[in-house]
Order: C-alpha cells, then sequence, then structure tokens
C-alpha cells in the first residue's frame, strides 16, 4: 500500500478533525500545511510533525503531496483548486464547493479529465444512522417515499458573522449553503434527482449581513415525492438537525447523527434507535471523528481504485445547485426548475 501525502490549506475550526482523521488513516501521511497567518501554520506543523509550507504553490508543487484538502472559504476555491489541477494532485474540500456554478461545473471537469479524485466534505454520508437510512431505502423497507422534511434550525450569536461568513461572494450564501447543506445532500442521496423548488431566504436576527439566516423551501423530486427545507441559525436555542422520510411501508427519522426513529410493516428485524435526542448545537470542534476517516478512507480508495468517490464533485453539485435554485426562487418569486437554473452567482 502506498502512502499518501497530505498537504492542507487553511485552519479553520474544523481543521483539528481533519488533522486527527488524516492521523487516524494509516495509509495518509500529513506532509505539510499552508495558511496565511504564517505563525499559526509554524505552530500547527510543529504540533502535527510536518513542514509548513509559504505559499499554496509551494505545497502543491512538492512532490511528497499527492491529496490537497481545502479548508478555506468558498469563495477562493476556485483559485486554490485550479491550482492543484494544475500541479495534478488529488482534491478533497471543505464544503460549499464554490460560489459560481459555472466555475463549479469547468473545474469538476478539469479534474476529471486529469483522472484525478474531487471529493467534497460531507461527512454525515458516512454517519453509520445515514449507511442505515441508505440501506432500508434500498431494501424497499420504506416503501414509496411519500415525503421528505429536512430542518437545519440551529443559534448563531452575531460574533459569529463575522469577515467572510457576511459575504455572499466569499461564503456562497447563508444558513443554506453554510449550514443546511450536509442535510440537504442527504436528502438529495435518499430521494434522487430534484426536479423543481420555491422558496424564501430573509434576515431575522442578523440583518446586517450579505448571507441569509433564515430559509424554507419546498421541493418536487423527480420521482414524484415532495419535500420542505427548514433552515436557520436564529431559532434560539437551537435545535437538532432533522431529517424525516415518509413512506407507505415505512417512515424514518435521523437527528444530528443519530436514527431516533424508525418504523416498517415489512421489516422483521428493525434496528433499535436512540432514544436521547441529539445535540441542540453543533460546532466544528464539537462532532465525531469517525465519520471523516471513513471519509478520508473511500477518498483513498477512489485513488487508488481510479473510480468516483461517494461524495463526488458532481454529487456536491447537486446540493449546491439546489441551494442556489432557493437563492433565484426567493429573488423572483418563482418555482426553479432545476434544468434552467442559469450558471451565475447564486444571488
Amino acid at each position: 500500500m502506498k502512502t499518501l501525502g497530505v498537504g492542507v490549506i487553511g485552519l479553520g475550526a474544523i481543521a483539528q478533525i481533519h488533522f486527527e482523521a488524516i492521523k487516524k488513516c494509516e495509509q495518509l501521511k500529513l506532509t505539510g500545511i499552508y495558511a496565511r497567518k504564517q505563525d499559526q501554520a509554524r505552530s500547527e506543523a510543529e504540533k502535527w510533525g510536518c513542514v509548513a509550507f509559504q505559499s499554496p504553490d509551494e505545497l502543491m508543487a512538492n512532490p511528497n503531496v499527492d491529496i490537497v484538502v481545502l479548508l478555506t472559504p468558498p469563495g477562493i476555491h476556485k483559485e486554490l483548486i485550479n491550482k492543484a489541477i494544475h500541479y495534478n494532485k488529488h482534491i478533497l474540500l471543505e464544503k460549499p464547493i464554490g460560489t459560481y456554478l459555472k466555475d463549479i461545473e469547468e473545474y469538476i471537469q478539469a479534474a476529471s479529465e486529469k483522472n484525478l479524485s474531487f471529493s467534497v466534505v460531507s461527512q454525515h454520508r458516512f454517519d453509520n444512522a445515514s449507511q442505515l437510512v441508505k440501506e432500508k431505502i434500498e431494501r424497499g423497507y420504506i416503501g414509496e417515499i411519500v415525503g421528505a422534511n429536512c430542518s437545519v434550525n440551529w443559534y448563531r450569536d452575531t460574533d459569529y458573522y463575522q469577515g467572510w461568513r457576511t459575504k455572499q461572494e466569499l461564503a456562497g450564501g447563508g444558513v443554506l449553503a453554510i449550514q443546511g447543506i450536509h442535510t440537504i445532500d442527504l436528502m438529495l442521496w435518499f430521494l434522487g434527482e430534484v426536479e423543481s423548488v420555491k422558496g424564501y431566504v430573509t434576515n431575522r436576527l442578523h440583518k446586517d449581513i450579505g448571507v441569509e439566516d433564515t430559509a424554507m423551501a419546498t421541493v418536487k423530486f423527480a420521482n414524484g415525492s415532495l419535500g420542505s427545507i427548514s433552515a436557520s441559525t436564529s431559532s434560539y436555542p437551537g435545535f437538532p438537525a432533522r431529517l424525516e422520510l415518509l413512506g407507505t411501508n415505512g417512515s424514518i427519522t435521523i437527528e444530528g447523527d443519530r436514527l431516533v426513529f424508525y418504523q416498517s410493516n415489512l421489516d422483521e428485524n428493525p434496528p433499535i434507535v436512540q432514544v436521547k435526542s441529539a445535540k441542540t448545537t453543533d460546532s466544528p470542534s464539537d462532532v465525531s471523528i469517525e465519520p471523516f476517516v471513513t471519509q478520508y478512507e473511500d477518498v483513498i480508495r477512489s485513488i487508488e481504485q481510479s473510480k468516483e468517490p461517494l461524495v463526488s464533485g458532481e454529487e456536491a453539485f447537486k446540493a449546491y445547485r439546489l441551494v442556489a435554485a432557493i437563492y433565484k426562487s426567493s429573488e423572483t418569486g418563482l418555482e426553479i426548475n432545476l434544468k434552467e437554473v442559469s450558471a451565475c452567482l447564486t444571488k
């Protein structure tokens, strides 16, 4: 087994989880770190036993770096992704995948043409609960899915919205793009392609920022199922992220990373559900590391076997395209057909 070197760009709140996950993967070695704050990069590099690079180009040009991990604001993904593709590096980046749909399509295609693994962090696909839900759906225990309710209603105080998080062109959006997109991704993974969406976004608590803190939408899926999305960072004290799937033979609910409800008239051996509810808040520094480890292992397999990772660029694009369509619907007051979403800035 070849050891794959990992270079990390960016030192946001989620960085420590990534460093721990890389350490837990026997086939990975943290080669180096780059951050704009060089003193912080040197400190972290010393802590993790790797190199503090002085520029993204220096990191990507290093022959010991096989995978570039981007923990940077979405608004600068394009430049860094294109650099990584130029240097023939595999890519894993934090969500959302970008800010302009046209740019996203272009760099997904460019990575594909060079046979590079391109994956976006959506660690909840790798939760045990999510994997179990996928299995139950595929085995027919839910029957025809009637509808899905996606709810990500958290609370963020005014200190949270600083810097890039307040700007559409850097963040790619507000609560939908940054907080809600994980659960939206799960909903799409379970239910498939979206036909159309009607939605609204607004600001209820954080009124002086350039992105939304509250959103509501209704979704029509290509298979005839219906869905709802509710997302907010203004909902004190905050509630667990929740996804309900309602079916003709059974229904199932995830809260956070836990299965909290399951019943099917076809399943003779139902799983044990969690009685205790998930936490009412979600912080990057307070999440389970195991799904991140599993996603890194998935990236390793995609490189070794030259196949698409589970959360490929195309899959991540679907979730962000839906977010973009909700923004467009709110702006125009119209129901938006997903095939007609223009390749432009989301708002």
